[in-house]
């Protein structure tokens, strides 16, 4: 970051001598800040994820073909495998998403103070009870426990969350850096499909019936 800006002011410098010598020093400037928020703004993106973050601009190799706004698909011959996914969930039980392998597994990244999580709760928790045969998980990414078990219990969540409490699990998966984001893996434990944001029973009932079809 420091050595953006050192460059940012160095570069600013040059045009306002050159634009001094031409008599026009103004539009130097107007070229250099736009620069420099840009280059501030790259600087902090870079950051929010950690070192160990996944590009969740495009989900890295992982095959994804975009449906719709927010919903993408892999083609069974272009998925890859999941990033490992295990810890204490909410309850405080040892869970490891590798131990579903066989089943068609939802994940959902959420927290307590997401606005858009608490929307799309109610269709998840319904799409759970109906489809027994899919596994559901959830990661409590960023937040408190009580506040979490608070959420659970309102909505009457009945699958497990993993306590994801300073997001470093979350970090390692192809998904925005914001909450909600949702995943499906294929029995094979690959991703076959992501949703950014909020999701429908709409929207992921049809995925989960073309992913079991599969099978």
């Amino acid at each position: 970051m420091t050595h953006i800006l050192g460059a940012m002011r160095w570069t600013r410098r040059r045009r306002g001598s050159a634009g001094a010598a031409r008599g026009v020093a103004g539009p130097g400037r107007r070229f250099a800040l736009p620069a420099l928020a840009l280059a501030v703004g790259l600087a902090l993106t870079g950051c929010s994820g950690g070192s160990d973050a996944v590009d969740a601009t495009g989900g890295g190799n992982f095959g994804f073909v975009q449906q719709a706004p927010g919903q993408d698909y892999a083609a069974p011959g272009d998925r890859k495998a999941a990033p490992a996914l295990s810890g204490k969930t909410l309850t405080d039980e040892d869970l490891d998403v590798a131990s579903l392998r066989g089943k068609v597994v939802v994940i959902n990244f959420w927290a307590s103070w997401c606005a858009p999580c608490r929307a799309e709760t109610p269709a998840l928790v319904k799409l759970a009870g109906e489809r027994p045969e899919i596994a559901f998980v959830g990661v409590n990414s960023r937040d408190d426990v009580s506040p979490a078990r608070a959420f659970v219990r309102t909505f009457g969540v009945t699958f497990p969350s993993l306590f994801d409490e300073v997001g470093k699990l979350t970090a390692h998966w192809p998904i925005s850096v914001g909450l909600p984001s949702t995943v499906v893996l294929d029995p094979e434990g690959r991703i076959a499909a992501r949703f950014t944001g909020g999701v429908t029973e709409a929207e992921l009932a049809p995925v989960l019936d073309r992913v079991t079809a599969e099978t």
